[in-house]
């Protein structure tokens, strides 16, 4: 007897250990419940799970009726691709309650190896990432140039900041503040350039867009608590970091000489298409991939903008959201199928270029600005959108998987 409560109590352990490494490293809850759910099958106990943001509770059960439940408090989540491919791969290689204890120590391998982007290289990637948004977002050469240097200029804050924790509720505001303050300042040097563009462009590495798209989901999913905690930590943010947007443009305006700005002439057509391979190339240090995989995060965002830009000539942004998700989403089942990797390689780049964070950003701006029209219709069109693309993801996590059982059948 006391045997098998010492092999439970080892079993809870790893089950606990395991459910907290998939949320640290971005899973969804409603993802990380049904592979905790689907484990304990494997290792011959029945496992019910039950996350949200901030708690995971485990009651698991013995088929002699031995019991035991693991609660905790989860640490704040970040994306981080390279660790989430490593725990798909050890879930895959458990084969039973024997490699328990192998799995335990390569979860802590996992969990303890380094970012695989920091320091420089991740800076760099904050060029790429805030260039390519300026230019989708309406701007020039002039506003790619210089949203790419506070861009860069905000990931080495964000790092910074991150070793001062007791600094981290106050990071979206003093960040947004800087960024607001470096677009104005450097009109002086571009008079052509339009300092908002600029200044929403560099703080695009922390808009919630896909964090929005991913509480549509567990909403959706009848994850409640989860996602009603996601979206509401999504509007906190970005009230945050409007408001730091505010400080930092009024700071400028006091310190910086008034000059005039505006955009310059518009650009070529075909520029977009770079600037979204640029995108997906960013969105290896933002998500922390292997490099291995760039081809796979670019194609997924220039898919994204294949289906999305035509659909939405003709039929508008809302369909074009939910046909460029629905594409995506199931590009990235079929990705899994034939390589074997994570769909989320293919997923979250092309939701990434989608997702409304930067409306929800100007709708909040534009509310703090007094426009209460403009911020009412760009905060509902971003809530909008979110949902299309949570519909469009579910529905193709729902119909995919069925379709490729069948054709398995059918071999």
């Amino acid at each position: 007897m006391s045997d098998d409560l010492d092999r439970l109590a080892a079993l809870a352990t790893f089950l606990r250990e395991l459910a907290q490494a998939l949320h640290v490293s971005g899973m969804p809850a409603h993802d990380l419940e049904r592979h905790l759910n689907a484990l304990g099958e494997r290792l011959g106990v029945r496992v019910e799970c039950f996350a949200v943001l901030t708690m995971l509770t485990l009651n698991i059960t013995t088929d002699d009726g031995a019991q035991r439940v693991e609660m905790l408090r989860l640490r704040f989540y970040d994306y981080n691709m390279a660790r989430l491919i490593a725990l798909e791969k050890l879930i895959r290689s458990l084969n039973g309650v024997a490699s328990v204890d192998r799995c335990t120590a390569q979860l802590k391998a996992i969990m303890s190896a380094p970012p695989l982007w920091t320091g420089w290289s991740f800076v760099a990637m904050g060029f790429l990432l805030s260039g390519s948004v300026a230019i989708l977002l309406g701007g020039g050469w002039v506003e790619m140039f210089c949203g790419g240097l506070v861009g860069m200029l905000f990931v080495g804050g964000y790092l910074a900041l991150a070793r001062v924790p007791r600094l981290g509720p106050a990071t979206p505001v003093i960040l947004s503040a800087g960024a607001a303050l470096c677009a104005h300042a450097l009109g002086i040097i571009f008079p052509q350039q339009t300092p908002f563009v600029t200044a929403v462009a560099g703080v695009v590495l922390i808009l919630p867009g896909f964090t929005l798209t991913i509480a549509m989901s567990e909403l959706a999913t009848q994850n409640l608590l989860s996602g009603t905690g996601r979206l509401a930590g999504v509007f906190l943010l970005l009230f945050m970091m409007g408001a730091g947007l505010v400080i930092g443009e009024q700071i400028g305006q006091h310190l910086v000489p008034a000059h005039s700005t505006g955009t310059a002439a518009g650009l070529p057509a075909w520029v977009i298409w770079p600037a979204i391979a640029a995108l997906g190339v960013s969105m290896l240090g933002v998500l922390q991939a292997p490099l291995r995989a760039v081809h796979v995060l670019v194609g997924g965002s220039l898919l994204a903008w294949a289906v999305f830009s035509p659909v939405a000539a003709v039929l508008g942004n809302v369909v074009g959201a939910f046909v460029g998700a629905l594409a995506v989403a199931s590009a990235g089942h079929v990705y899994t199928y034939l390589s074997g990797q994570p769909d989320i390689l293919v997923k979250i780049p092309g939701l990434i270029v989608l997702v409304p964070g930067s409306m929800g950003f100007r709708g909040v701006h534009a509310l703090m600005e007094q426009d209460n029209a403009s911020g009412v219709t760009l905060m509902t069109n971003m809530l909008l959108t979110g949902a299309v693309l949570a519909v469009g993801l579910l529905l193709a996590d729902s119909i995919a998987p069925l379709l490729f059982a069948r054709g398995d059948d059918l071999k």
